[in-house]
């Protein structure tokens, strides 16, 4: 008897004892619905930072491709949050950068000369023949694809609204010198704005969706080099 009542206290401890642990690791079926956005992709604050190279190297940025299909205020929002993101990589002199950034006179020279056989699909013999005549030691490419966007909530008076836009891009970075991508990738981040709001008033913005999945998308491409 001494000895079932043993066994049986000791299949509660360890059945007991068993569960912190698995209250602290949810399982991968778990983890498909966990923070997923409307849009299917899970939004979350970026771990990764963009910080400045720290080594002087030559760059040439691509002109951008813009295929989103969004309007003007949409483009001009991503294309800033581009911009922002390569600004932090490569800083001017005058605050710290160490890298030479091609002209845009420069590079739309060198493209002409160099022309891609499909303006949205260079390869990368196309890229390392544009970095070759420009002198510099890498190229950026990007891309990007059209946004799937899903507005959520309700407005009446008083309601909360979200809106999620699953923003995709088209990523290269390639070494020069050695004639290899440094980077290669279709790169897919969402981005959301979610607020309460009365009337029109604080409402969530599209923009600001499109902007933190831009951004997030920039952070997984910058941050995979120097």
């Amino acid at each position: 008897m001494n000895k079932k009542l043993a066994a049986v206290l000791l299949a509660g401890a360890l059945l007991f004892g068993a569960a912190p642990l698995q209250a602290q690791e949810s399982s991968s079926i778990d983890a498909v619905a966990a923070g997923v956005a409307d849009t299917g992709r899970a939004d979350k604050e970026a771990e990764k930072k963009i910080t400045a190279s720290t080594v002087p190297y030559s760059v040439a940025v691509l002109p951008y491709i813009d295929q989103s299909g969004m309007d003007e205020k949409g483009r001009k929002v991503a294309a800033n949050a581009i911009k922002d993101a390569l600004k932090e990589k490569y800083p001017p002199a005058k605050k710290g950068g160490v890298n030479t950034v091609a002209s845009a006179k420069a590079v739309a020279k060198a493209m002409q000369n160099h022309p891609f056989e499909n303006a949205d699909a260079p390869v990368l013999a196309e890229l390392v023949a544009v970095g070759k005549e420009l002198g510099v030691d890498r190229v950026i490419y990007m891309e990007m694809e059209p946004p799937r966007n899903k507005e959520t909530g309700f407005m009446v008076i008083v309601g909360s609204q979200t809106y999620s836009s699953v923003i995709t891009m088209k990523l290269k970075c390639v070494d020069v010198k050695t004639e290899k991508y440094l980077f290669n990738r279709i790169v897919e981040e969402v981005g959301s704005s979610s607020a309460v709001a009365f009337w029109k008033i604080g409402g969530a913005s599209q923009s600001r969706a499109v902007k933190k999945g831009v951004a997030a998308c920039m952070t997984e491409f910058l941050t995979a080099f120097d």
